[in-house]
C-alpha cells in the first residue's frame, strides 16, 4: 500500500523562479557536440529555459536541487522503477501510465540487489503536454554518451543518466538526453538537457513535431517530476532497498 499512498499525495508546483525563467527563456544555446562545456561551466549550470537552434531542433534546460540524495539512490531507482508500472507512475501520478524493459536484459533488472549499471533499453508511457507517447530510451553510459569522464571527476560530477530517446520502438528516433547530477554539501544538483530534434532524420517531421510548445512542455514537465522524485525517493529507497 506504500507506493498507493503516495500517489495520493498533492504534486509540488512549479517554483515562481523557474515559471520566470520559462518565460523569459534566456538560455545558451549548448550544442550536442559541446555539452561537456556544461560539466564545468557554472552558468550553463543554472539555465532554466529553451531555446530554437539554427538546425530547426529545440535545446531544453531545466535544474532541480535534490537535497538529501545520494549517487547510490540515483542508482537504485533507474535499476529499480523500470520493474513495476505503479513504481513509474508513482514518480509523476497523472502524466506516467506505465513502462516496461528489453526482455534480453531481466537478468540484469530481477536481480535480487542493484547491480552496477549497464546499458538497457526502457519502454515508458507518459504524458508530455496533451500528447501520450510510447517512447523507448536507450540509456548507455556517459562515455559512450561522449561526455569526458575526467572532466565528471575534475568537477563533482557523481552521475549522468543519459540516453537517446525515439517513439514508437524507434520508428521515430527524436531526442538526445542528459541529467547531470553535481555534488553539493547536502546531496546532489541535477542539470538537465533535451536535444529535441537532434536525431530526427526527416527534416519535414522535425518541423511539424518539434516546435516551442512541445520544448515548453517537456521543461514543465522535467521540472515537476523530479521535484516530486525529491520528496518520493528517500522514503521508498529506505521501505524498498
Amino acid at each position: 500500500m506504500y507506493i498507493k499512498d503516495l500517489m495520493k499525495k498533492p504534486l509540488p508546483q512549479i517554483p515562481r523562479e523557474i515559471a520566470a525563467d520559462l518565460i523569459k527563456s534566456e538560455i545558451t544555446g549548448t550544442s550536442f557536440e559541446h555539452k561537456n562545456s556544461i560539466l564545468s561551466d557554472s552558468e550553463l549550470q543554472t539555465e532554466v529555459g529553451y531555446k530554437k537552434m539554427s538546425d530547426g531542433t529545440y535545446l531544453v534546460s531545466m535544474v532541480c536541487p535534490m537535497p538529501g540524495i545520494t549517487p547510490e539512490m540515483i542508482d537504485w531507482w533507474f535499476w529499480w522503477h523500470p520493474q513495476a508500472k505503479d513504481r513509474y507512475k508513482v514518480w509523476f501520478p497523472g502524466a506516467h501510465f506505465g513502462i516496461g524493459y528489453c526482455g534480453k536484459q531481466k537478468d540484469y533488472f530481477q536481480q535480487s540487489v542493484c547491480p552496477p549499471f549497464q546499458n538497457n533499453t526502457q519502454y515508458p508511457l507518459e504524458k508530455i503536454g496533451k500528447a501520450v507517447l510510447p517512447l523507448r530510451i536507450d540509456f548507455v553510459t556517459p562515455g559512450e554518451f561522449g561526455f569526458s569522464e575526467k572532466m565528471m571527476e575534475e568537477n563533482g560530477i557523481k552521475r549522468i543518466v543519459c540516453g537517446h530517446v525515439g517513439a514508437f520502438n524507434n520508428l521515430v528516433r527524436h531526442t538526445e538526453m542528459a541529467h547531470i547530477f553535481r555534488e553539493t554539501e547536502n546531496g546532489l544538483f541535477m542539470i538537465s538537457r533535451f536535444w529535441l530534434g537532434k536525431t530526427m532524420k526527416s527534416s519535414l517531421l522535425r518541423k511539424i513535431i518539434i516546435n516551442e510548445g512541445m520544448a515548453r512542455d517537456m521543461a514543465e514537465h522535467c521540472c515537476m517530476e523530479y521535484r516530486n522524485l525529491c520528496e518520493i525517493l528517500p522514503l521508498l529507497y529506505e521501505k524498498y532497498k
